[in-house]
């Protein structure tokens, strides 16, 4: 019995040092996070919202996590391609996608199959901000508030056409629903990105333009363009003499371009809290906040948690509009 006592202590003993040998390692690997480049990948072309952000959040999280951190632009397909990617990549925290209303938000609906699953491929960081809609119009037609629109297109049925980031965007929804709802006779002309779909109103080429904020300020503020409303639960930071869509009669047009951190499904949560913890510091700093409402974005931190049920609610949000208003992509 003595013997047997002795065999079994000495086995727990072996047992136990394995185990703390074992945690000991999985510590000190975890320590060592981030022990090469991280990726931060833009799935959207360099110079819009999303580019910016994540540099801005890639410069700054690098030098909280004592790392360094690349930002690579894999661009195409509405987002699609950096998705992919960053769903395929390994489970180590080591690519993280930038993703939005787009990829985390409108493609489950509108690309059934494309090759990655937006909840199942993905592990929550933290969100970043959002950019609130706009209905912007060529100030050479004179209209001056949305009241004004209405009586325009009751008096030139058929001539009014808005432009977007392209079909299936958030853009391209908050246009639609503004149509169904106001019963304003309107096509849509859909444009590869914010920037040229704003441009061609400022230059007289289109009567009215759903695109963010951050793509509109500019010429808001230089006058080229008339922003009559933003899509938003409450004034933009950047155009606070803009009303929202509910304060001018349309409660149910809430649409943003929002923008947020992921990384893949099965990354350690230990490197998923050490990223979010890293984001948190991140926007919480003045100089960062005022940066990025100075691009005419929203800053808004979430944990990952959260990140996850709202990226659900976007994703079921948006698929009933989609389905609702019949829209398609070819």
């Amino acid at each position: 019995m003595t013997k047997r006592r002795t065999s079994i202590f000495k086995q727990f003993t072996v047992t136990a040092g394995l185990a703390l040998s074992l945690t000991l390692a999985a510590t000190q690997a975890f320590a060592a996070f981030p022990d090469k480049p991280i990726q931060f990948i833009s799935p959207f072309a360099a110079g819009g919202a999303n580019d910016y952000l994540t540099r801005l959040m890639a410069q700054h999280m690098a030098t909280e996590l004592k790392g360094v951190i690349v930002v690579e632009n894999k661009t195409g397909a509405n987002g699609i391609v950096g998705a992919t990617f960053v769903a395929k990549s390994a489970p180590d925290g080591y690519a993280v996608l930038t993703g939005n209303s787009a990829t985390h938000g409108t493609n489950p609906t509108l690309y059934p199959n494309a090759p990655y699953d937006a909840i199942k491929d993905f592990a929550p960081i933290s969100m970043v901000g959002f950019v609130p809609l706009t209905l912007s119009v060529d100030t050479r037609l004179g209209i001056n508030s949305i009241a004004e629109l209405l009586a325009y297109s009751k008096k030139n049925p058929g001539k009014l056409a808005f432009s977007s980031s392209g079909v299936g965007s958030t853009g391209h929804l908050a246009g639609e629903a503004f149509k169904a709802a106001s019963g304003i006779d309107m096509v849509h002309a859909p444009y590869k990105g914010d920037a040229p779909a704003i441009g061609d109103v400022a230059a007289g080429q289109i009567a009215l333009s759903f695109v963010g904020v951050a793509s509109a300020s500019a010429l808001y503020q230089s006058g080229k363009i008339k922003v009559l409303a933003v899509a938003s639960a409450k004034r933009s930071t950047t155009m606070p003499d803009v009303p929202t869509f509910a304060e001018v009669g349309f409660k149910d047009i809430e649409i943003s371009q929002w923008f947020a951190l992921f990384a893949r499904a099965g990354t350690p949560k230990e490197t998923i809290s050490l990223m979010n913890a890293a984001a948190k510091n991140v926007l919480a700093r003045p100089e960062i906040q005022k940066g990025i409402i100075t691009q005419g974005a929203e800053y808004e931190y979430s944990t990952p948690e959260q990140l996850a049920a709202f990226t659900q609610s976007e994703i079921k949000r948006f698929g009933d509009i989609i389905r609702r208003l019949n829209i398609k992509v070819d």
